[in-house]
């Protein structure tokens, strides 16, 4: 249970999230101060499994802050981190380093490093579109430990058109779909199926062990806030 949250928070449910965007800045992310949302997790067999929820502030600049609360399924906290997210010309980029800055704190004392590249998501999304990998790179050295991880998203595509309804409404989405790689000791890899709602955000996300493989995890929008 610890490795499938650890993975959420590195990976999936973060990158894609939901709720109405306000301004020409994003379609696909919440980006109104005081704006919260919520993700639902869920295993193949629709069991609970926890919760991300989101609060947005946004002090008028051109990078807005997520704060990113993880509860189990028994409603209990078990982490909070705080992310931006830039806006560009024509779409947005999820700054890493700050994604996983608030999270080194456990660290003590010990060096910690961390490299990448943002990951970029654009407000026009077509079927067929491949955007950009994105990468990141942790490195921890002193004692009594030394460790180097690595979260990789590849072959990032919109693969598809589809309607999708959540506990949040019915909404038209565009699916983005991309390999993931995530190496903490053990490698780990994974697909992904993204399906984002212009206006909205993310209301579903998939989670299979390879593309074409046995689906292990499900999240929905389950409520937002404006």
């Amino acid at each position: 249970m610890k490795k499938f949250f650890s993975l959420l928070l590195f990976l999936g449910l973060i990158f894609g999230e939901c709720a109405l965007a306000q301004t020409d800045c994003s379609k696909y992310y919440p980006i109104s101060d005081g704006a919260k949302f919520e993700i639902s997790m869920y295993n193949n067999n629709m069991k609970p499994q926890g919760r991300v929820v989101y609060s947005v502030k946004n002090d008028g600049g051109d990078k807005v802050l997520y704060t990113m609360e993880l509860f189990d399924k028994n409603g209990t906290p078990i982490s909070d981190s705080t992310y931006g997210m830039q806006c560009e010309e024509d779409g947005v980029s999820i700054d890493f380093k700050s994604m996983m800055g608030s999270m080194t704190n456990r660290f003590g004392d010990m060096e910690v490093d961390i490299s990448g590249n943002n990951i970029y998501l654009p407000n026009n999304l077509e079927v067929g579109n491949i955007l950009p990998d994105a990468e990141m790179e942790i490195s921890v050295t002193g004692a009594p430990l030394a460790m180097k991880s690595t979260v990789r998203m590849v072959d990032r595509t919109v693969i598809g058109e589809e309607e999708i309804t959540t506990p949040a409404g019915t909404f038209p989405c565009k699916i983005l779909a991309y390999s993931t790689e995530m190496k903490m000791g053990i490698k780990n890899t994974g697909y992904t199926k993204q399906w984002l709602a212009e206006n909205v955000g993310m209301v579903k996300t998939e989670d299979y062990n390879k593309k074409g493989g046995k689906l292990r995890n499900i999240s929905l929008l389950t409520s937002y806030e404006q």
